[in-house]
């Protein structure tokens, strides 16, 4: 009786939910037209999802892990669009990076 009761327990633990902590990278571009790093290399990234809000009135490139730029196959998002990486499929784990051709430029970036 003891063992089930310690199996149970067991496997109570295994299905709970892991906690992810979530770090947030949000923020502005410092300098139009220039790259600027979001996150820094991170082996264990379960996800990263990167936004150009809705209000933005211009495009936001996001790469990993190397400098963001509107020429160097960078994810070009427009107004309002995001990407995200998670799951099972390709997380990069590499730096983040992302830019705009405006300074002050807001931009939403979350990794866990």
């Amino acid at each position: 009786m003891k063992r089930a009761r310690l199996a149970l327990a067991a496997l109570a633990l295994l299905a709970a939910p892991v906690a992810v902590a979530q770090l947030d990278g949000s923020g502005t571009i410092t300098t139009g037209g220039t790259s600027q790093q979001v996150f820094d290399v991170r082996p264990g990234r379960a996800y990263l999802f990167c936004q150009n809000p809705i209000a933005a009135t211009e495009t936001l490139f996001v790469n990993a892990p190397t400098v963001a730029g509107t020429t160097n196959g960078s994810y070009e998002l427009a107004p309002g669009g995001a990407i995200t990486f998670a799951g099972g499929g390709f997380v990069p784990t590499g730096q983040v990076f992302v830019t705009a051709a405006t300074t002050g430029h807001r931009f939403v970036c979350k990794q866990g």
